[in-house]
């Protein structure tokens, strides 16, 4: 029973794909939207979460392969797939990406709506993980780049707060919690939760995301 935990570990931090079949003259980053075939996701006027946020995850994709070629977006779902557990932290493993984002919507009747940004944690992070699997168990993956995930956290808040934005949304966090949707993956990760008042706001945020990961990538 302890060899079969060990290799499914294994596969799922994606150590059984060689480094050299992934061009990491690219940036890789994995857009997860939330929801799948099974799950609609949180109702946004008449339609649900699921669809807003794989239309948000395409035109991100769209702007930044027009704008930042060296940027290379990977979506982990199309339409009317079903997503399983793991799967896409075996995804973003076996890309070695450099970024993992959940995408989450969520309606909102405030003027401005805010932006709540999440990292996976425990709570339990007094001890360092040290680089590379050293038999550490998938549900220990974040640890190995908390570190760039903390940074990564402060430099998208710091994106979000320009005064550019101002007028468009707030933002809240980062708040540590252990969210499912991050567990297993290697890559600094962070969820993004985002309000909207109406359903056609999705366009404007996949605009001011696309441009916020463009320059976090940049710095």
């Amino acid at each position: 029973m302890q060899i079969k935990k060990l290799i499914f570990c294994l596969w799922i931090v994606g150590v059984t794909l060689p480094v050299s079949v992934y061009d990491k003259q690219q940036y890789v980053i994995v857009i997860d939207p939330a929801g799948d075939a099974k799950r609609t996701g949180r109702r946004i006027g008449d339609s649900f979460e699921r669809g807003l946020t794989l239309q948000c995850a395409e035109k991100i994709k769209e702007i930044i392969a027009n704008s930042a070629p060296h940027i290379k977006i990977v979506i982990t779902r199309m339409p009317g797939d079903n997503v399983y557990d793991l799967q896409n932290a075996s995804l973003a493993n076996r890309l070695h990406a450099d970024l993992f984002v959940s995408l989450n919507f969520y309606y909102t009747q405030e003027t401005k709506p805010t932006i709540f940004l999440y990292q996976f944690s425990y709570g339990n992070e007094f001890a360092s993980c040290q680089q590379g699997l050293a038999l550490n168990s998938y549900e220990q993956a974040y640890k190995i780049n908390k570190d760039t995930t903390d940074s990564m956290c402060q430099l998208f808040k710091k994106e979000l707060l320009d005064h550019k934005y101002h007028s468009l949304c707030a933002v809240s966090g980062s708040y540590c919690l252990p969210i499912k949707s991050l567990i297993g993956i290697i890559a600094p990760s962070i969820a993004l939760d985002v309000g909207l008042k109406s359903k056609e706001l999705w366009c404007v945020y996949s605009e001011l995301l696309a441009n916020v990961l463009i320059n976090v990538v940049g710095v």
